[in-house]
């Protein structure tokens, strides 16, 4: 099973005939709607054979990934009133004078401003490990977390 992070897709998996789970759905800085979708390993792959000339303009957008390079989760973290256990930013990490507390009114608040990260494809690759290392789906992560 992947999860992806997309935006607008319902069109795409419609017309496409690829099987997908909608797990969340909210507006974010991304897109007037942004998705998680769960896909079986077989209908990821056939949506990774997708080309650009292929793949409709009514059809959105969509990021994939195995994951961060940013190792093990670490911190206690409160983001949208609920603890997650999350990485310290480089600013955090390397500055002893850092007095922001942990706290985030979003997940994606979080991300760009504590990680750094703003790339859809790099947001991606970040909740894929925060989902992972907290024993909980990224649609449950963007439910509780995002909001």
């Amino acid at each position: 099973m992947k999860a992806i992070l997309g935006g607008s897709l319902d069109i795409a998996f419609k017309e496409s005939g690829i099987g997908a789970v909608k797990t969340y759905e909210g507006k974010t800085y991304f897109d007037d709607k942004t998705q998680v979708w769960e896909l079986s390993d077989e209908n990821y792959e056939k949506l990774c054979r997708f080309t650009d000339e292929d793949w409709k303009e009514n059809w959105g957008w969509w990021r994939g990934a195995e994951g961060s390079n940013l190792g093990s989760v670490h911190k206690r973290y409160n983001i949208n009133n609920h603890y997650l256990i999350a990485w310290d930013g480089y600013s955090r990490e390397n500055n002893k004078d850092y007095y922001m507390d942990r706290n985030y009114p979003s997940l994606l608040r979080y991300i760009v401003d504590e990680i750094g990260a703003s790339t859809e494809r790099n947001v991606c690759a970040i909740c894929v490990d925060l989902a992972r290392q907290n024993g909980i789906s990224m649609g449950e992560l963007f439910r509780k977390y995002q909001g």
